[in-house]
């Protein structure tokens, strides 16, 4: 029985009755007859060329419901095989015919077999090991009786090898003895003979090869066990696991090279049902590290009955091989072998101890968390693996589980190790035992909290977040805290509706909490935040006022420039001049799309924020900043930096930047390579040069 599919019914299964090809009024005789002079030459694969032409009718037909017009040119093309068409027009013909031949080219085909020429005969063969019909089989045979004989040169061992592969991927087993003839050397025939027995199924191959394998040597000995574990496979996949056995155990012995040996130590394990425990258990109390490898990669497909023996021996294995067997058994996740893990867990050994740990993380339940509890408590290198276990275990219940532990907690360092492994458990309904904490006395617990709840809460959350930040303290504290509130507030997609639940803070709290919150209010935004932090800029209070500054810096956007142009010009205190400058250079060099306006318009700013810095160190984050606002204009106003040497390496970098976008380096090349030139010469930053190169011959 053949076992291949022909390629181009493969490519049309999925069109019922195509329609057949457009050949504008002509018969198929006719545009063959019109195109064939074309064929094999020029480029064939031009769209318009004879050859595409010809193939594309070829693929159209090829698809069900044109058998008649597929037969009719698979005849057309098989009747010009002979050496009155050209080689090139030939070979053309010979891989349309690979696709779409059936039993009407069988015969034209056949008698290119004994062509002169070496490259039309191996086409030859391959257009018959793809056809389907039986006679196909019949002409190969007869062409491999013929290629025989002791005194073949390479050309003739060469075609002889095309002629045994093409039989073997046919897989008919009427050609099994003819094949089985050439396993009596020791060459490349001899070796494609032994490969194609092993691509024909069924016991007349597995006998010729078993025949042959006694006397073979070599590579022809190889190939010959290589086909029989082919053989053994399919048996084993059929289910007559008897007879796949059998041949695994003549193949599992010294005598074999490894690979054989070890691929066939494979298949007796898997052939071994309910014994394949004692079997692995047999070859991990040994020596070869070879085969140990393979019956540990076994036991993800063990019975149960198998894995239960595997498992109630374990402790006679040596430690190396009861740690990989305990971490094969974890990776195959079933839960009934948590026994293992919990034994493992507890181990003196700490190679074993460390995996048994590893796999309660996969088959552990909520009954295993107090276990993981105390050995993350523990002071030795399992401590740290525990907590990825109880992060990574999948079981209902152990969510719940931490949450009580977590509320009866009193130690801070235990708290803050359970929020941390709620929080990589994504653990949602952990969020109102993360508030409560975030507003508790410990300031190492409610840093902890804030940072799972970042991850967790949501922005109907907020109002109670932004009740516990109140309780942080100045510093980095309270900015971490700031943090997770943005974070949970850009939830939204409203941008007006984030800074709600603070401007609701600040209304109903003293004046002096307001101040604290209205910074917090500056990384939200927004119109109304906007007026609020304005009104506050401007009044008496200096608190509020001190506060409202930092909002302003703190903003997300460029809609407080004139804010910040304002504070920069009219501060009277150095440190608020200097962060509002960092703010603005902060806003309108952020990389984002703009409009060829909007960047004009940023470049403005940057104009104005250059006049108004007083040291170089800001001139020179202006001009590294200016890299991203895109224009033209930007370059122009950067390279005349180049020749101030305090602020020239910051104006090579904003000009690599700059040449970084192709959108605006490709229409200003030339304009671009003189500036590139200039900042290759100027800076002392390698690798800012090699960009400057690469951008300057970049296409």
């Amino acid at each position: 029985m053949m076992r291949f599919i022909l390629p181009a019914l493969l490519l049309c299964a999925s069109t019922a009755n195509a329609a057949p090809p457009d050949l504008k009024s002509k018969t198929l005789a006719e545009t063959f007859t019109e195109l064939l002079p074309g064929l094999g030459k020029g480029d064939n694969n031009a769209k318009d060329s004879p050859g595409q032409k010809w193939q594309d009718i070829c693929f159209a037909i090829g698809a069900p419901g044109n058998e008649k017009l597929r037969t009719e040119a698979c005849t057309l093309m098989a009747a010009k095989l002979d050496d009155k068409t050209p080689k090139s027009a030939r070979l053309w013909l010979l891989a349309q015919l690979q696709r779409i031949g059936n039993e009407e080219s069988v015969e034209g085909v056949a008698g290119v077999l004994v062509d002169p020429d070496a490259e039309l005969r191996e086409a030859a063969v391959r257009v018959l090991a793809n056809n389907p019909s039986p006679k196909a089989t019949e002409k190969l045979t007869e062409r491999l009786s013929k290629v025989t004989g002791p005194s073949l040169d390479a050309s003739g061992i060469k075609a002889k090898v095309g002629l045994l592969n093409a039989l073997g991927r046919r897989g008919d087993a009427t050609t099994v003895s003819l094949i089985a003839r050439s396993l009596d050397g020791t060459g490349a025939a001899e070796v494609a003979a032994a490969q194609a027995l092993g691509r024909i199924p069924g016991p007349e191959a597995a006998k010729a090869l078993e025949a042959a394998r006694a006397a073979s040597k070599g590579a022809v000995h190889n190939a010959i066990a290589d086909s029989l574990l082919a053989h053994a496979d399919r048996l084993l996949k059929a289910g007559k696991t008897a007879d796949a056995a059998a041949i695994y155990k003549e193949l599992n012995t010294k005598d074999e090279a490894k690979p054989i040996r070890l691929a066939a130590l494979r298949g007796t394990i898997q052939s071994s049902g309910d014994k394949a425990g004692e079997l692995i258990l047999e070859i991990l109390t040994g020596t070869d590290a070879g085969a140990s490898a393979i019956a540990v990669g076994q036991i993800d497909s063990l019975s149960a009955p198998s894995l239960k023996t595997l498992a109630a021996n374990i402790e006679k294995l040596a430690v190396p091989s009861r740690v990989l067997v305990i971490t094969a058994i974890a990776a195959r996740g079933d839960k009934t072998q948590l026994p293992i893990a919990v034994a493992a867990s507890t181990s003196q050994d700490p190679a074993v101890k460390k995996a048994g740990v590893l796999a309660l993380g996969r088959l552990g339940d909520a009954t295993s968390v107090e276990l993981l509890l105390n050995l993350m408590a523990g002071k030795d290198a399992t401590a740290g693996i525990a907590a990825e276990s109880l992060a990574a275990l999948p079981a209902d219940g152990v969510n719940e589980k931490l949450l009580a532990v977590l509320e009866a907690e009193k130690a801070p360092a235990k708290t803050v190790a359970l929020i941390g492994i709620l929080e990589r458990r994504k653990a949602t309904t952990a969020v109102p035992a993360l508030l409560k904490a975030a507003s508790g006395t410990d300031s190492g617990i409610r840093t902890a909290a804030f940072n799972g709840l970042k991850a967790l809460a949501t922005p109907e959350h907020l109002p109670g977040m932004i009740a516990a930040f109140l309780k942080t303290e100045k510093g980095k504290e309270r900015e971490q805290a700031e943090q997770a509130i943005v974070a949970v507030a850009f939830q939204s997609m409203n941008t007006e509706k984030r800074a709600e639940p603070v401007l609701a803070a600040i209304k109903d709290t003293a004046k002096d909490r307001a101040a604290e919150l209205l910074p917090l209010l500056g990384r939200l935004g927004g119109t109304d935040a906007r007026k609020v932090v304005r009104e506050a800029v401007a009044g008496t209070d200096p608190a509020l006022h001190d506060a409202a500054v930092v909002a302003i810096c703190n903003w997300p956007d460029i809609s407080m420039n004139d804010d910040l142009i304002a504070l920069v010009e009219k501060s009277k205190v150095d440190s608020e001049k200097l962060r509002s400058l960092q703010a603005l250079i902060r806003v309108n060099t952020v990389l984002i799309d703009r409009t060829p306006e909007e960047r004009l318009a940023a470049l403005g700013v940057m104009k104005k924020a250059m006049e108004l810095a007083s040291r170089d160190e800001e001139r020179r984050a202006i001009l590294e900043g200016l890299g991203n606002i895109r224009h033209l204009d930007t370059l122009h106003f950067v390279v005349p930096y180049l020749d101030q040497p305090a602020l020239a390496q910051a104006a090579c970098k904003g000009i690599v930047d700059l040449a970084h976008s192709k959108m605006l380096r490709d229409p200003n090349k030339a304009e671009f390579v003189k500036v590139l030139d200039r900042v290759i010469a100027t800076t002392k930053d390698k690798g800012l040069a090699d960009r400057a190169k690469g951008y300057k011959t970049a296409p």
